[in-house]
């Protein structure tokens, strides 16, 4: 403590204490009154769910806000928001949004179930972050280790492993597989 009473604070070791996941800077928050039903949120969640700012100021309907996620990414949103309210937990997913404005965007969504004074649940705040750059990122990561494993099957058959080239190829067409996925998902979008 320093004489005129004021007292010096220490950061604490990283040992010994909780390390906290690190996610990159925060695109957009909401809140879900879960009792009545009303997702409020800013002017960037308006952007990404293709609701409007009024209607996220005044509140929208969880169903409303649900119809801007990727059909397919739906059912899987919905029961990790219904076990994150039934477990009073925390929620964490990644799917695609659409919006006239945005397009298709893929998002990390991190959220929280609290309960009011009886145990209920009452709210249920969150964030999302953009994660669309990431997987433009994951296809040419595909794209270079294509490439990569053709080169060494390549070296391989010349110097005669077959059973290294023989898993070579099983690891190119696993690539080939995961690269044509996305392109089927980006022409359907």
């Amino acid at each position: 403590m320093k004489p005129d009473g004021a007292v010096f604070m220490t950061s604490a070791t990283e040992h010994g204490r909780n390390m906290h996941m690190r996610y990159p800077p925060i695109d957009g928050f909401w809140t879900w009154d879960i009792k009545r039903d009303r997702v409020y949120g800013d002017a960037n969640l308006s952007d990404y769910f293709g609701l409007t700012l009024d209607e996220f100021s005044h509140g929208a309907s969880l169903e409303r806000w649900m119809q801007s996620i990727d059909r397919d990414d739906r059912p899987r949103v919905r029961l990790a928001i219904r076990k994150a309210i039934e477990r009073r937990s925390g929620f964490r997913e990644v799917y695609r949004v659409r919006s006239e404005k945005m397009g298709l965007r893929k998002i990390l969504a991190v959220g929280q179930c609290y309960v009011d004074e009886v145990g209920e649940a009452a709210l249920y705040p969150g964030w999302f972050v953009d994660l669309t750059k990431d997987a433009a990122c994951e296809e040419q990561a595909l794209r270079e280790i294509h490439n990569h494993v053709g080169q060494a099957k390549d070296i391989a058959q010349a110097i005669g492993h077959d059973m290294l080239s023989y898993l070579l190829d099983n690891i190119e067409e696993e690539v080939e597989q995961r690269l044509d996925g996305r392109l089927r998902r980006r022409r359907s979008s």
